[in-house]
């Protein structure tokens, strides 16, 4: 009787950890939904387990972000709390670094972030880069080349390489001699895609954060810095693209989805410099229209076969 008793609160514990992992993956999906339409529209390509361990990733970088991006410092600044926002990152980093030591957490972002960790194994060393580059966002206010090279490596190319750990979660990896071209793929993804957010939200990080990743751009030859850098973030989009063949089938289609959506945004780019480098009105956000998004995931479910979805996702994604 007692042993049967054990095995059914067993049960009850384990399905209710089990719901309470979902709601987790729940909270940390809504996260992407409402601050990135781009990659939440090319996650929705990926299969479940690495679309849930992407968006469980993507939740954490978020929360960092909006950290040291001002969100805190309002907050704060409503309720009296005088926090250090440097100890407020400094603490987030070491909850995510020890998170995946234990099963439970009370915050749901955290938890999910925790699974994700240890299911996929993500690296302590990626983890800790990002933060750094976290960090050079409190203590910099105009970036050098050099100081900009280190931020973009830990705030973006070792994001890719993190993904990488989650799509090789349960494919074996490849042999020597093609893993690393992946991995530098991956990396120089991930800096196409910083760098064509840095112009995109140039205006808005000068004036509201007073963050200058580019000053180049306020020098008299801003237009030919405006043209390189995109330049630049082109050539890194074109050469990860073009090592997305090398990755495991199931996850080309979202990635090379997300690598033509950021080729969309900087041909937009280059049809409109007056909006990163133009002065008064004429600097403006830019963005891909959802038309145009539906487009090019469309184009990425036909060229992968998955044509029975097609319909169902890009009435969403157009929606």
């Amino acid at each position: 009787m007692n042993i049967e008793r054990r095995r059914m609160n067993d049960n009850v514990s384990l399905d209710s950890l089990r719901l309470y992992d979902a709601a987790a993956d729940n909270a940390a999906s809504s996260v992407i939904k409402h601050y990135s339409s781009s990659f939440h529209i090319a996650t929705r390509l990926y299969p479940k387990p690495i679309r849930r361990d992407i968006r469980n990733l993507y939740a954490v970088v978020r929360i960092a972000d909006e950290i040291v991006d001002g969100t805190l410092h309002k907050a704060n600044s409503l309720s009296g709390n005088t926090e250090c926002i440097s100890k407020a990152l400094a603490s987030y980093e070491q909850t995510i670094l020890s998170a995946p030591h234990k099963r439970f957490h009370t915050d749901p972002i955290v938890h999910a972030y925790a699974n994700t960790a240890r299911r996929c194994g993500l690296s302590d060393a990626h983890l800790q880069a990002f933060f750094r580059s976290m960090r050079m966002d409190l203590n910099t206010s105009s970036f050098p080349d050099s100081d900009l090279q280190q931020y973009i490596y830990g705030s973006a190319e070792v994001i890719g390489l993190l993904c990488l750990d989650i799509f090789y979660a349960e494919t074996p990896r490849p042999d020597s001699t093609t893993w690393p071209r992946i991995q530098e793929g991956a990396q120089r993804l991930g800096a196409g895609f910083q760098k064509i957010n840095f112009l995109r939200d140039y205006a808005e990080d000068t004036a509201a954060r007073r963050r200058d990743y580019y000053p180049r751009l306020s020098a008299p030859s801003a237009e030919e810095a405006f043209n390189s850098i995109l330049a630049e973030a082109r050539s890194d989009l074109l050469a990860g693209a073009r090592t997305i063949k090398l990755l495991p089938p199931k996850v080309q289609p979202a990635v090379a989805a997300a690598s033509e959506i950021y080729l969309e945004l900087a041909r937009k780019l280059s049809r409109n410099p007056e909006a990163v480098i133009g002065t008064g009105a004429n600097k403006r956000r830019l963005s891909v229209p959802k038309a145009i998004k539906a487009r090019i995931v469309s184009q990425a479910i036909v060229r992968s076969g998955y044509g029975a979805t097609l319909h169902k996702l890009t009435r969403k994604v157009g929606a």
